[in-house]
């Protein structure tokens, strides 16, 4: 039994030595240390890449919360007047939609479908729900933006309404919006804007037009309230009454109706938005610096 014990051990010692042997000379081979060097830098890459991801999430996350933000902002003022020089003019008439209307409602574009995205996402989040609706705006030439109403959007309680701007400004000019109609009534334009790369995105409060729209279309359901509809005149100089109106004005006009009585007529309007520009506190011409819309304005309209 003693000898056959010890032939057992006899026989695992060289296995033993032999395996260690080849283990070490894997541990000094130069391919094994190679394999050590690549899993080490691989982990490292991979920590790397981890971190970057982490900081691009939560740069994304900060960016996302700014934007909601953006839509709860306080309005900023302008209390100056509209410059006579340097400034460039945008004419938005306002009508009624008519079912007999040669051209129907305006298909909303990308930046209009992404605003009612964000709200949508941001109500989503918890961090700024209002209800909206928007309504796309159709240009007419460069400057000219034609918007069309619907009975439903006057008939709202309507918190605010803004015209929503995006400005190629390549030479990032200062912009400045000036409502005539409130500046001859030395009351403030309220706008609120923000600057991406060459792009500026603007927005004006036009709630008092919203407003107004609806007082006449209130007068025009009591009938006969006609009359009282052709005197909401909004001129752009503050004119007397029976002067003519001063180009840029906001004013009624014929040939609009909803529907086929004379209880349903409401006046098209027209306003004239004046956009400053200047650099460093002096004016320049904004068509010099090439500031111009980079795509169709569209009004937002929250409610309750």
């Amino acid at each position: 039994m003693a000898s056959s014990h010890c032939v057992w051990i006899a026989l695992v010692l060289p296995l033993m030595t032999a395996d260690i042997g080849v283990y070490g000379r894997a541990v000094n081979s130069p391919a094994f240390v190679s394999h050590l060097t690549r899993t080490a830098d691989e982990a490292s890459g991979s920590t790397l890449r981890t971190d970057a991801s982490r900081r691009w999430r939560r740069g994304m996350a900060e960016s996302h919360r700014e934007r909601c933000a953006e839509l709860a902002a306080p309005w900023l003022e302008n209390a100056q007047r509209a410059p006579e020089v340097n400034a460039t003019v945008l004419q938005l008439r306002v009508r009624p939609f008519s079912r007999g209307a040669s051209q129907g409602l305006v298909f909303p574009g990308k930046p209009l479908f992404n605003f009612v995205r964000r709200v949508y996402h941001c109500c989503q989040e918890g961090l700024s729900c209002r209800s909206v609706k928007g309504i796309q705006g159709r240009l007419r030439g460069d400057t000219d933006v034609e918007f069309l109403l619907t009975k439903e959007i006057l008939s709202l309680t309507v918190m605010r309404a803004e015209i929503h701007l995006q400005l190629n400004n390549p030479q990032h000019l200062d912009i400045r919006p000036v409502l005539p109609f409130m500046a001859k009534r030395n009351l403030p334009t309220r706008y609120s804007l923000w600057s991406r790369g060459n792009t500026l995105e603007l927005r004006v409060d036009l709630l008092f037009l919203f407003q107004s729209l609806q007082e006449a279309a209130g007068g025009a359901r009591r009938g006969p309230g006609l009359m009282n509809m052709r005197r909401v005149v909004f001129s752009s100089r503050g004119d007397p009454p029976g002067e003519k109106p001063a180009p840029h004005a906001l004013q009624d006009t014929d040939g609009d109706v909803w529907g086929d009585g004379v209880d349903d007529m409401l006046p098209a309007t027209e306003l004239g938005l004046v956009l400053d520009c200047s650099r460093a506190g002096s004016g320049v011409s904004c068509r010099t610096g090439d500031v111009h819309l980079s795509h169709t304005p569209f009004l937002a309209v929250y409610y309750r």
